[in-house]
């Protein structure tokens, strides 16, 4: 996707500024979430420990009632019943937390006539007076009577024991827990006064505690609700089955903790509704109860998430003040570029005359906006420069071509080059290095029974060796070959190729005269490769050295013949140095023994084909790599 370098200024200030915005909320947000947990931690530590003093004094007092009462019952026992009325009648009225006093007897305890008795007082409903009640006979299995006497507590021991809370029918109808005290007579057991505790106040108490959705609970010590927001759990639900419901293991973890009686802080998640919330919990340890405020996390974060929202507002009003400021400078400095931009689309469109826009300043787009009309001045020029060079290039390339046809006009291209001729198979072929070859080949009867072969290669490549292929090529055809032998031939070209060679140019020739009839071959070589023989059994065998100098150097050069005499079926190859020195992209050649090996393999087929295969070898090793001319002249005899 491509954007506009506005855009792009834009993104490369305001991406980075995003980038440390957003790292600063969040370092604030780690932060102040670290210092609201710890507040909280503190807070509510501190305010469930007090709550939990306030009820621990408040169940003690009354404990310590029990226990007054119990001793007077064991010091001084009443008389009679209006005593003992008068002794609970003032542990209610002394005691602010106590809803009711009881005292039970043993039987016969109290008045050797009376089965058991207990007497109960405990305020009205309305909290106006005193109501005063006999206790049915069947307080006997009665929890607090029944701890009190089964308590494993030494004889005349007055410790107190508290019950589970429970549900008053009868007396005060009201949500309660007792404290009993047993007391003796003679270290026998004679019966158990008690004080009530309404937990109604404890209630209200937390009521007050609590904030919106942050709350207070008492569990008992067998993790039983004494006190909840709702009303429905409080003596119906405890810790534990909430935690089997909801397979809140963490949850029944806390459970334990609390009943017991540790201190301690737990993040809790609900698996319901996935809200989050952190229990501070702290011990009332005359009870073995547990006090516990739950405090959703949402609230212990409403004044982190607050700040981050404020903070969050300034620093986006911020970046969009920064917005506008680089959009403004943004576009100051980019018209002038987006105005070089369009003359630069017309250049691309190869609108020569386009006119540079001009920019003031001496800044780096006035420079830029310099700089580029003087390349469109230097294009302009460049162009025209261009197609008149193209112009020339293409009028070479053309003269070239044509020069190439006529060069190869020069050479035999008839196939076969004498159809009416049995006794032999001839075939050739010359392939440049460039447009115009520096090699040549060539071949014509000089009687009916003499057939002139030349095989030659000029020093060089292109164009002067063309020039300099044709004279030689000119001056070889130009002499009358009845009565001269190879060698005297080559010796009259080269004295006229040298007489004028101001160039330095020479050129290595194989010339010969096959005679048809008898298959003998009479040659001569100025600095050639020696063409290959090959037999009819395959073997390959070299015509020998050169048997004179190169042509075109030396004026009063000598030439020698040499002779050789072709058998039915035996092939001649000559060809320039193109073929064995032809090499591949590791510098390796192509070679000599290469080529008698392919020679050997090929011998048997027509000539054409020992031609072409010769010169398709010769590619494939060179892999595309520039080489010399190549040029093959194949020559079998077939009777």
């Amino acid at each position: 996707m491509k954007f506009p370098i506005r855009t792009k200024l834009i993104l490369a200030i305001c991406l980075p500024l995003l980038a440390v915005y957003l790292t600063v909320l969040a370092i604030e947000y780690r932060v102040g979430k670290a210092q609201a947990i710890a507040q909280m931690r503190g807070q509510w530590t501190e305010l469930a420990a007090h709550l939990a003093d306030e009820v621990d004094k408040g169940l003690l007092v009354a404990c310590q009632t029990a226990r007054n009462a119990a001793a007077t019952l064991t010091q001084f026992p009443p008389r009679n019943v209006g005593q003992l009325d008068a002794l609970l009648s003032a542990n209610v009225r002394d005691t602010s937390s106590a809803f009711g006093s009881a005292a039970a007897f043993e039987p016969r305890a109290f008045d050797p006539g009376r089965e058991p008795f207990a007497r109960y007082v405990c305020r009205s409903a309305k909290g106006q007076g005193l109501t005063v009640k006999d206790i049915p006979y069947d307080y006997f299995r009665w929890d607090w009577y029944r701890l009190a006497r089964e308590s494993d507590l030494p004889r005349g021991s007055r410790q107190p024991v508290w019950t589970e809370p429970y549900f008053d029918r009868g007396a005060g109808d009201i949500l309660m827990c007792t404290c009993s005290v047993p007391f003796y007579r003679d270290k026998e057991f004679r019966g158990v006064a008690t004080v009530d505790v309404s937990l109604e106040d404890l209630r209200e108490k937390l009521r007050k505690a609590n904030k919106g959705d942050e709350y207070c609970t008492i569990v008992s010590r067998t993790g039983t609700f004494i006190s909840h927001p709702d009303q429905s759990r409080i003596m119906a639900d405890s810790v534990f089955r909430l935690a089997e419901r909801s397979g809140s293991e963490e949850l029944a973890e806390i459970g334990r903790e609390m009943t017991a009686g540790k201190t301690g802080v737990r993040r809790l998640t609900d698996a319901e509704t996935g809200e989050t919330a952190w229990i501070v919990f702290v011990p009332i340890e005359s009870v073995g109860w547990s006090l516990a405020a739950v405090i959703p996390e949402s609230q212990v974060m409403a004044d982190v998430y607050w700040r981050l929202n404020r903070h969050a507002a300034m620093l986006l009003g911020g970046l969009a003040a920064i917005v506008l400021v680089v959009m403004a400078v943004a576009a100051w400095i980019t018209r002038p570029i987006a105005r070089l931009a369009v003359a630069a689309q017309e250049l691309a469109k190869g609108n020569l005359e386009v006119q540079v826009p001009s920019v003031g300043g001496r800044d780096e787009v006035g420079e830029f906006a310099a700089t580029f009309s003087a390349m469109v001045r230097d294009l302009k020029g460049n162009v025209e420069q261009r197609i008149r060079e193209t112009a020339a290039r293409e009028s070479l390339q053309h003269e070239l071509q044509v020069a190439r046809r006529l060069q190869t006009s020069l050479l035999p291209m008839s196939r076969p080059p004498f159809p009416g001729r049995t006794e032999f198979s001839l075939d050739a072929h010359n392939e440049p290095a460039k447009i115009m070859a520096g090699d040549f080949f060539d071949f014509w009867l000089v009687s009916d029974d003499v057939l002139a072969l030349v095989v030659a290669d000029v020093s060089g490549k292109g164009a002067a060796a063309a020039m300099f292929m044709a004279v030689a090529r000119t001056i070889l055809r130009s002499f009358p070959a009845q009565g001269q032998s190879p060698a005297q031939v080559l010796a009259m070209a080269n004295r006229i190729i040298a007489a004028d060679n101001k160039e330095q140019m020479f050129v290595t020739v194989f010339f010969a005269h096959y005679r048809v009839r008898t298959g003998e071959l009479v040659f001569a070589i100025a600095g050639h490769n020696p063409p290959y023989v090959v037999r009819g059994d395959g073997a390959a065998v070299s015509l020998g050295e050169a048997t004179g100098p190169i042509l075109g150097v030396f004026e009063d050069a000598q030439f020698a013949d040499g002779r050789e005499r072709l058998a039915a079926g035996d092939v001649l190859v000559a060809y320039t140095d193109g073929v064995t020195e032809a090499a591949d992209a590791q510098g390796e050649m192509f070679g000599d023994e290469r080529l008698q090996t392919l020679l050997s393999t090929i011998h048997d087929e027509p000539v054409e084909a020992i031609r072409g295969r010769i010169l398709e070898e010769v590619t494939r090793h060179r892999q595309g790599q520039d080489q010399d001319d190549v040029t093959v002249l194949v020559l079998r005899r077939n009777q």
